[in-house]
């Protein structure tokens, strides 16, 4: 993908007022960036199928807003510095988003689909972001512990994630996972055996506009082999 590549004037965005102001604790410049994002998310979309087209007239709100206030929940949870391994960033959400409105905060975007890094690291170049790396390959390829953070968007259901993951986890590291509807199932259905390594606790939850349904943050951090 080349940086010269331009989404045609066609393109509609949402009203950046929006985005404003259901994130009024964002600067201008982190709301310029998220806006920047999000321009290229809508273009290339029609190409790889990056988020649903259901979601398209509310990209802001839906994927946008999501991602910005899961952040706020875990960004007192790490160090600035921290590298944070984003788990299935195929659209860039949240790992992209996050190193494009967190700059003191490095970020690892790890998926095994080719066409969607390379959506990933034209953004990162487009954006000028010095804090990403792009990852294209299995999670269970990373090397054993050493994993710190990671953060997840629709990546697996709670089980898969800690089952995949659990050997690339340093003991004491966090895997920040945004869940929707349904989250507290899936913790119900965490076999004892997983429970033994990981202790999960809910850290906040939020809402978006136009739906009624909760969105929570959990963290899981490993206490064991």
């Amino acid at each position: 993908m080349s940086d010269n590549q331009k989404p045609p004037d066609s393109l509609e965005m949402p009203d950046p007022s929006r985005l404003a102001g259901w994130a009024s604790h964002l600067s201008e410049t982190q709301l310029e960036m998220a806006r920047a994002y999000m321009h290229e998310l809508l273009y290339f979309n029609r190409r790889l199928n990056l988020i649903s087209a259901q979601t398209v007239g509310r990209v802001d709100a839906v994927h946008i807003l999501d991602s910005v206030r899961a952040w706020g929940l875990v960004q007192p949870l790490v160090k600035p510095g921290q590298l944070i391994h984003d788990f299935g960033s195929g659209n860039g959400l949240p790992g992209l988003l996050c190193a494009a409105i967190a700059p003191d905060y490095q970020f690892r975007l790890i998926d095994r689909d080719q066409r969607k890094m390379e959506f990933c690291k034209h953004v990162a170049s487009k954006l000028k972001l010095k804090n990403v790396v792009v990852s294209c390959e299995d999670v269970t390829k990373r090397p054993k512990n050493s994993i710190e953070v990671g953060i997840s968007r629709g990546f697996a259901g709670v089980t898969k994630s800690l089952l995949l993951t659990r050997a690339q986890f340093k003991i004491g590291g966090s895997f920040f996972m945004m869940k929707g509807e349904g989250w507290s199932l899936e913790l119900a259905e965490i076999p004892t055996a997983i429970f033994g390594a990981w202790k999960t606790e809910m850290i906040g939850q939020y809402t978006l506009p136009e739906t009624a349904a909760d969105f929570v943050v959990l963290q899981c951090r490993k206490t064991a082999e």
